[in-house]
């Protein structure tokens, strides 16, 4: 056959592997409906079924050629048929498109020990009981699909990747964006519900982009260092942000948690411009040199901000308490600056009684923080008036999953959109004027302080 040729599956040969064997690069291989056997394609051809509702494919799919793509049929992989990962990519620039995979064990593997694979996996959909994709890849990038496991991980981590719109379903961890030596792999506005005691996303490594997902029953782990987590929603059981790494920002995101809404282990992180609600807003349990402002901490179950005796330097400012019960807030260290002295901005304080009789916009008392040491601790400059609206009612909010592994997913239009990075006034508030000529003027704040610390070690 000339180069570029089509053929047809079972007109010209009875099934899709004496096809790939016949075929020369650049073929084009269309499959009817039937039911047909695993395959290896070992050439660079493009195999194309009539629909992956009626072409299946009973048996294990093995993609060992570059620059191959496939669509628009069924993988079942069962005990019977043998084999444990449904569909192996060994090549590169491979391309899944509109294809399902079903699988009893794994679903799709990309690469092997040597790492040099790399896909794109596109409108699809992959079930399996273990892990969904995963592999040793040199990149891969994930849109539009339907990613289920039933008893493990989703998405594991593999090379540089790329993970948008797409809808995932875990026992395990839902997606693991980063390895420890990662840098530069995007997540963002996918849908994530884990359905065990894991979390909807792990990030290790550094540089990484996690944007505008919505994330149910399971929150987002950030181990590794200058990531952003931003404009994300987080409404899980547990913990929203775990947040172990160093030098990242947390910025815009609503995270309503069973337990604290951030946890705070590292040193040098942005916390800002968060709507923080559950048992504690932010529980920080060690680390120096973080900034935590402009963030609406509502209605904690116990303590709104909470600093340990291990933490110091940590700078809070320009945040909202509001009605959290028990304490506002709790510093065990008295290491730590309540206020923004640079700027001569405390926080708001529902609890706050103090007047503010000149009118400076400061309560004309200092306003002090619980702790158990013997030692003085208050925010300097308390504000007499919240930086946000409180018109509207301040309940943070309670969002349903989609939980049918079925639903299909529709390609967002160019003005789709997320929970912004500021709260609107369907989160419960809106920002006022004041409000955002202060954070315009943040960044200038938030870098003479860290130049200023570091100039000093």
């Amino acid at each position: 056959m000339a180069r570029g040729a089509t053929i047809r599956v079972p007109e010209d040969y009875r099934d899709i592997q004496t096809a790939v064997n016949h075929a020369l690069d650049g073929d084009i291989i269309l499959v009817s409906s039937g039911s047909y056997n695993g395959f290896t394609v070992s050439k660079s051809v493009t195999i194309i079924g009539e629909s992956n509702e009626t072409v299946i494919i009973r048996g294990a799919v093995v993609v060992s050629a570059s620059g191959v793509k496939l669509s628009n049929f069924r993988v079942v992989l069962d005990e019977v048929a043998g084999g444990s990962v449904a569909v192996l990519i060994k090549g590169v620039d491979v391309v899944l498109t509109n294809v399902v995979v079903e699988s009893y064990k794994y679903g799709v593997q990309v690469g092997s020990a040597d790492g040099r694979a790399s896909a794109v996996i596109e409108y699809s959909t992959v079930r399996s009981d273990r892990e969904t994709i995963f592999g040793y890849c040199s990149s891969l990038s994930l849109f539009y699909n339907t990613l289920v496991s039933e008893s493990g991980n989703a998405v594991a981590y593999c090379g540089l990747m790329d993970v948008e719109y797409n809808k995932i379903i875990s026992r395990g961890t839902g997606l693991t964006i980063g390895g420890a030596l990662s840098e530069g792999n995007i997540a963002k506005e996918n849908e994530v519900n884990v359905t065990g005691d894991a979390a909807g996303i792990f990030v290790d490594g550094r540089n990484h982009l996690v944007e505008r997902n919505k994330l149910f029953n399971g929150g987002i782990d950030v181990r590794g260092s200058q990531s952003v987590i931003k404009a994300n929603l987080v409404v899980a059981p547990g913990i929203g942000v775990n947040l172990v790494g160093n030098g990242n920002i947390v910025e815009g995101n609503i995270i309503s948690a069973g337990g604290h809404a951030i946890d705070l282990y590292g040193s040098g992180n942005l916390i800002l411009n968060n709507t923080l609600s559950g048992s504690r807003g932010v529980h920080g349990l060690n680390g120096r040199e973080n900034i935590i402002a402009f963030n609406f901490i509502n209605r904690t179950g116990n303590v709104g901000v909470y600093m340990s005796k291990y933490t110091n330097q940590n700078v809070i400012y320009g945040n909202t308490f509001w009605l959290c019960y028990n304490y506002d807030a709790a510093d065990e260290s008295g290491g730590n600056t309540w206020y923004n002295e640079t700027i001569k901005m405390g926080n708001y304080w529902s609890n706050n009684k103090a007047p503010d009789l000149n009118g400076d916009g400061i309560t004309d008392q200092p306003y002090h923080i619980a702790t158990t040491t013997n030692l003085e601790i208050v925010d300097k400059y308390p504000l007499a008036r919240p930086l946000i609206s409180l018109e509207q009612p301040t309940t943070t909010p309670t969002i349903s999953p989609s939980t049918s592994p079925t639903t299909a997913l529709t390609t967002p239009s160019s003005t789709s959109t997320m929970p912004s990075t500021t709260p609107s006034s369907e989160g419960g508030f809106t920002n006022t004027v004041v409000a955002s000529a202060i954070i315009a003027l943040l960044g200038v704040a938030v870098t003479l302080l860290l130049l200023l610390r570091r100039s000093h070690k």
